[in-house]
């Protein structure tokens, strides 16, 4: 029997996708400490430092930059001290608290992209990394990688914390997707949707990277579900996703 396919949200940004039995876990050690998002779950870290439940010994990390609530290098260190994974992209080396030194024990397990940014993690399973500059202007200096996930011809773009810059997508040759992963911020500016619409290309739009219910007090939610319903087109799926557990099956 095949095996189904999907994206989870486990919070914030961090998000969990499946594709035959190969896990792949997205900006998920992570801890907020500015408090403006949502910080991992207390039961799924407990069962993470154990080594232990879904979260636990997945295939590959992926980090798309430094900032705490994508990357916490204490979080990562004591995750791989108790579980085995295949293959990880780090964010981009900066100053951030112990990042060079985690780089530097597991350089084994950094996943090697080709000239074209590409690589294959698993048959039926390529990883392509656009990197650009990080949205608003205080962090240009931190470089954002975007992925984008090819499962056997199903494309998820997860573009984090990217700037609507369109001279840099437009430089992008192949970066299509059936499925693009973007912040509130990135959804309502019209460069944002415009990328979307013209450049990947996308069948359907996830919008992440919110706080939960409870700790939303920028009222992120709200901003994001007035967007859509203002600005959606005819034919377009737009999902919004603030609750550990929204998934999505393809």
């Amino acid at each position: 029997m095949e095996q189904k396919s999907y994206a989870v949200l486990v919070s914030n940004a961090a998000v969990l996708v499946v594709h035959k039995g190969v896990r792949i876990l997205l900006d998920g050690l992570y801890k907020d400490l500015g408090k403006n998002f949502t910080d991992l779950p207390e039961w799924a870290w407990k069962l993470m430092k154990k080594g232990k439940g879904e979260l636990a010994n997945v295939d590959y990390l992926l980090f798309s930059h430094s900032h705490y609530d994508h990357y916490y290098s204490p979080y990562f260190m004591e995750y791989m001290a108790v579980n085995e994974v295949k293959g990880i992209c780090f964010p981009p080396i900066d100053d951030t608290m112990g990042l060079a030194a985690a780089e530097a024990e597991f350089a084994h397990k950094i996943i090697e992209l080709d000239e074209n940014h590409e690589a294959i993690l698993e048959q039926g399973i390529g990883l392509k990394v656009f990197t650009t500059r990080h949205v608003d202007k205080k962090y240009y200096d931190v470089p954002n990688q975007c992925f984008r996930l090819d499962l056997d011809g199903i494309k998820l773009a997860f573009l984090s914390d990217v700037d609507y810059f369109e001279e840099d997508f437009a430089k992008q040759k192949d970066f299509t997707a059936d499925i693009a992963f973007v912040t509130p911020i990135f959804y309502n500016h019209p460069k944002g949707r415009r990328i979307l619409r013209d450049v990947l290309k996308v069948k359907e739009t996830v919008i992440y990277h919110l706080p939960s219910p409870e700790d939303d007090r920028f009222m992120y939610y709200k901003m994001a579900q007035r967007d859509v319903e203002k600005n959606v087109q005819d034919g377009e799926m737009v999902l919004i996703w603030n609750e550990s557990g929204q998934n999505l099956s393809f």
